[in-house]
């Protein structure tokens, strides 16, 4: 037997091959496959930097207004605390007491006590007639007084 590297029948029925047929063209055009491929990924990429970019503005955007709505809720806060701090400060000067003592103390005023209150009837004619004589005017005063002398001793 003969080596195999000697072995020419392996050569004897061997066919050609076709050799691939090459053609000229005149300038490097790129074929309509590899221009559509190209349009294709172009338009990929401008979307995908599109899409990254509105999602880059939107977190900016919502970076923004949450602060914004922080600084509001703080000054929500602010307005709150000062509105209680006024009410009771407002309260407090407006209470019974404290007028009662501005009344007195500033004002000079004083409490009405029965003396000043008079009541009258109208049954037939619609005057008021007030006493003119002193005897009348000193009986109403010494009524007056003694009204209020009562109210006094009697809390």
């Amino acid at each position: 037997m003969a080596q195999p590297a000697y072995n020419m029948e392996i050569f004897e029925d061997r066919r050609p091959q076709k050799q691939p047929r090459v053609r000229a063209v005149k300038g490097n055009k790129p074929s309509a496959q590899l221009r559509g491929r190209r349009v294709k990924q172009a338009a990929l990429v401008v979307l995908m930097v599109t899409l990254v970019c509105g999602l880059i503005s939107s977190q900016v955007m919502l970076t923004e207004l949450t602060g914004q709505i922080q600084s509001t809720k703080q000054q929500l806060v602010n307005a709150q605390s000062d509105y209680n701090y006024l009410s009771s400060v407002l309260d407090s000067k407006t209470g019974q007491k404290n007028v009662e003592e501005i009344a007195t103390t500033q004002l000079g005023l004083m409490k009405l006590d029965r003396s000043q209150i008079t009541y009258f009837s109208l049954e037939n004619n619609a005057t008021i007639q007030r006493p003119e004589s002193a005897a009348e005017r000193l009986t109403e005063f010494l009524t007056t007084s003694v009204l209020s002398l009562a109210d006094y001793l009697n809390p």
